[in-house]
């Protein structure tokens, strides 16, 4: 497996412009490759940030977003007007800045019975994605990490970390909730899996899994088959990453 790759920067706000500046290279890329740029989105604050930028004048400009299309790596199983909703936060922070649309927005349809939800996101993925090896092929998905090494909602010891589905619904008892998360198979046939990490409360555990790669949270089992890791890194959460 290649060496992650590592975007430090020292301030939130750069780290942002770099990591915009990225993802608008790669949509480029893709659309000249395939014709369309699929990227799974992310919950969290400092991703809020993140497309709030993208929803700024100067990168509606720089990102084809007519020919993007846009999933959510995972959900919490509520309602999409939920304060909770990984969808909404996106659409209160992007989707509706956004002057052009994108070509396409499936979100979790998390207002179905979960088997629904599921089996139509399914659909989705299956309809609208290439394939690599049978599994959908995202360009880009966009992970956050938790203090434990969670990802999506991909949580130590869950039962889905063996999982072979493209598409999960997880209780999570730490949390005590019920969520939705693209499976590892899918994640790890993206072409680039990117995290975005910030803060010095993560500094621990981002040094743990980079130390770790052969480690068995769910952080560090993001192993694409094909494609690459990115961590894009503030200074707080990169102070324990050797030099």
């Amino acid at each position: 497996m290649p060496e992650p790759v590592l975007h430090e920067t020292d301030k939130i706000p750069d780290l942002l412009q770099d990591m915009a500046e990225w993802l608008s290279h790669e949509a480029k890329e893709a659309v000249r490759d395939h014709g369309h740029f699929f990227i799974a989105l992310s919950g969290g604050s400092t991703p809020r940030q993140l497309y709030q930028l993208l929803g700024s004048p100067q990168w509606q400009r720089t990102l084809p977003w007519d020919k993007t299309a846009l999933f959510w790596g995972d959900e919490r199983d509520v309602p999409p007007t939920h304060p909770d909703s990984n969808y909404r936060m996106a659409k209160e922070s992007l989707l509706d800045r956004l002057t052009i649309p994108p070509w396409l927005i499936s979100r979790w349809h998390t207002e179905l019975a979960w088997p629904l939800t599921l089996a139509d996101q399914e659909q989705s993925l299956d309809r609208w994605l290439p394939k690599a090896l049978g599994v959908p092929q995202f360009d880009v998905v966009l992970l956050g990490l938790g203090p434990e090494g969670h990802t999506a909602s991909l949580f130590p010891d869950s039962p889905i970390l063996d999982g072979k589905r493209w598409v999960e619904h997880v209780f999570v008892p730490s949390h005590g909730v019920w969520r939705y998360t693209l499976g590892l198979p899918t994640i790890n046939t993206a072409r680039h899996c990117a995290f975005l990490v910030t803060g010095q409360p993560k500094a621990a555990i981002v040094r743990k899994i980079l130390d770790n790669p052969n480690g068995t949270l769910p952080a560090s089992l993001v192993r694409p088959q094909d494609g690459l890791v990115h961590w894009f890194l503030d200074g707080a959460s990169a102070i324990r990453v050797p030099r």
